[in-house]
């Protein structure tokens, strides 16, 4: 198979699965050494084993990178520093694509980024919802969630006033507390303390903040 015909099947999806090689109706040995030819040439970008993309000149569109960590591992939800940064809870662009998993923790590193995936028992895994990017959904934690999720694996916090701070956390008014406080219930005794903590700093944050208007 010539890569232009390869291509013109492909194009139309985010991701290459090895897995549907099969129905393209070509000898799957043939394949995958051509396969291996257009890695090695650039012309393929892999993910995993058997998981590829286009190459930035060959692909349709941008990549949804949220699309692509459910993908890589499920089921997943995009949730701790990747999701903060993506609702504009914390300033800085985070460059790892973190999710939770109900499978073992994991990470996978590949040319176009790294996905870091930490694992929480069932009861943990939910708060999440769809969100869509370039075309592809793919479900990310609420805002709410990330945090606790966050605040669940950093395990050095205490809830001190100046860990908040150092984190810079802003736009602190998107929160639903009545979300964050149900979903509280299901982490354990620390991150409930932690998160309790939060709230306080919250509201002496908006205070701080109307003082200032």
């Amino acid at each position: 198979m010539k890569l232009s015909e390869f291509v013109k099947k492909y194009k139309p999806y985010p991701v290459i699965d090895s897995s549907t090689f099969a129905l393209l109706g070509e000898n799957l040995q043939t394949l995958r050494c051509q396969v291996r030819y257009w890695l090695k040439h650039g012309h393929l970008i892999p993910l995993k084993r058997g998981v590829y993309v286009l190459s930035e000149d060959l692909r349709k569109g941008p990549l949804s990178m949220g699309f692509l960590s459910n993908y890589l591992l499920s089921p997943s939800y995009v949730s701790l520093e990747y999701a903060l940064s993506y609702y504009d809870l914390i300033p800085e662009k985070v460059l790892v694509y973190t999710s939770i998993t109900t499978k073992k923790t994991t990470e996978y590193t590949a040319a176009i980024g790294k996905f870091n995936y930490h694992s929480v028992k069932e009861s943990l895994f939910g708060g999440f919802t769809k969100s869509v990017d370039n075309g592809q959904s793919y479900f990310i934690a609420y805002p709410e969630k990330a945090l606790l999720d966050f605040f669940y694996f950093h395990r050095e916090l205490k809830g001190a006033k100046g860990e908040f701070e150092s984190y810079r956390f802003q736009n602190l008014e998107i929160l639903n507390f009545r979300r964050f406080d149900k979903l509280k219930t299901n982490y354990n005794k620390k991150t409930n303390t932690i998160a309790r903590s939060f709230i306080k700093f919250c509201k002496l944050e908006k205070k701080r903040y109307k003082a200032l208007k």
